[in-house]
């Protein structure tokens, strides 16, 4: 039996859940299908979900931008932006990122988004510690957030859920690509049959697209409870260690140590060293206060070579859009990836070619062949 939708997109994390509401939204019919809850698992199940703009690299700025922007506006102002807490963040950079980090001030920075970097003074003030060490450049994103993943990957799956068809628990046994324009996904008893598909499955993506260039990177994410207060998420580049607040008591930060394979499944779980390196990451930038990790979690992601992620059709006679590689960004880059998605799946559903214009530099068709135009993929 085939049940006909615009578009089908294969996972319900924050990526597949923005990008469906976003296309329900513009008034285009959606099936959005997920394995397991929306948000329940992944980068998606664990992340602590901090939003904010810098970063080294120019391209992932420019998209966080666009997120930031449309985050006030339509489903989002009403789903994502709730979920988020306004806290502020410093990212503290070695003397050698001065010159990047200026440049970001002045092409970003705004009375909507204040961007600047803090006096020493100041960073004293701020700090859980009260340090003054001289050794960093501060700076400080006022309107920097923490959010909540999964509330808000629920909140943007019922939008899908009201206008829409949501398929939690539904695991796709087949995709085949007949033509530009026709693409089926296989679910057992029933056959979706779609003008688009959006594979948005993260670290799973490869078991969809197995020749894609995409490796599984594990991201243990340790609780801890302290002794110390911590309102503001610190994050220090130099020594790739951060703390995010949880609550006044409890911080989540980031263990070092990592692993990478094919598929998440066959990621290694964490164990008693990433305990203590979760301590040494916290102490370190909150001082030496007493602290106990209270878990840790086994996040992962998938990531792209260059660190860039993956979104585009993956050729121009494809029917397959793909917006996954976020390498443990994706909650900030949601909205955006969600925006470019909708432009670029509209052109598509118009029989035009579509134009990537400054996105480009994120088209899957920059690595090798991501997907074959027409074909039968077998999860």
């Amino acid at each position: 039996m085939y049940i006909d939708y615009d578009v089908a997109v294969v996972g319900a994390g924050i990526i597949g859940a923005s990008i469906a509401a976003r296309l329900c939204s513009a008034g285009i019919s959606v099936a959005l299908i997920d394995k397991g809850a929306p948000g329940a698992s992944g980068a998606s199940g664990y992340s602590g979900g901090l939003v904010r703009l810098y970063d080294a690299d120019p391209a992932l700025m420019a998209l966080t931008s666009l997120s930031l922007g449309v985050l006030p506006e339509g489903v989002f102002a009403d789903t994502y932006a709730k979920a988020l807490r306004r806290t502020g963040v410093v990212y503290r950079a070695a003397f050698d990122q001065a010159e990047a980090i200026e440049a970001a001030i002045q092409r970003f920075a705004g009375s909507d988004y204040p961007m600047r970097l803090l006096s020493e003074r100041e960073w004293a003030a701020m700090s859980p510690h009260g340090g003054r060490d001289g050794e960093r450049l501060n700076l400080f994103e006022a309107h920097a957030c923490i959010g909540n993943v999964r509330q808000a990957s629920t909140a943007l799956a019922n939008v899908v859920r009201q206008h829409g068809l949501l398929l939690e628990q539904c695991e796709v046994k087949a995709i085949e690509c007949v033509s530009r324009h026709e693409v089926r996904v296989a679910l057992g008893q029933a056959t979706l049959r779609c003008r688009a598909l959006v594979v948005a499955t993260g670290a799973w993506t490869r078991h969809l697209l197995p020749d894609l260039p995409l490796r599984s990177r594990s991201i243990p994410l340790a609780r801890v409870s302290t002794a110390g207060m911590c309102s503001t998420p610190v994050i220090d580049a130099v020594t790739q260690s951060y703390a995010i607040p949880l609550t006044s008591r409890i911080v989540q930060s980031g263990c070092g140590l990592r692993n990478e394979a094919r598929y998440p499944e066959q990621l290694a779980a964490p164990d008693i060293r990433h305990v203590e390196d979760a301590l040494i990451r916290v102490r370190s930038l909150l001082g030496p206060t007493p602290a106990a990790v209270l878990d840790v979690l086994p996040g992962f992601d998938s990531y792209s070579v260059d660190g860039r992620p993956l979104i585009g059709f993956c050729g121009e006679d494809s029917p397959v859009f793909l917006a996954s590689g976020m390498c443990g960004l994706g909650f900030k880059l949601a909205p955006g990836v969600a925006q470019i998605a909708l432009e670029q799946v509209q052109q598509h559903l118009a029989g035009a070619w579509p134009e990537e214009g400054l996105w480009s530099m994120f088209s899957p068709r920059r690595v090798s062949a991501a997907a074959p135009a027409f074909a039968a993929v077998q999860p």
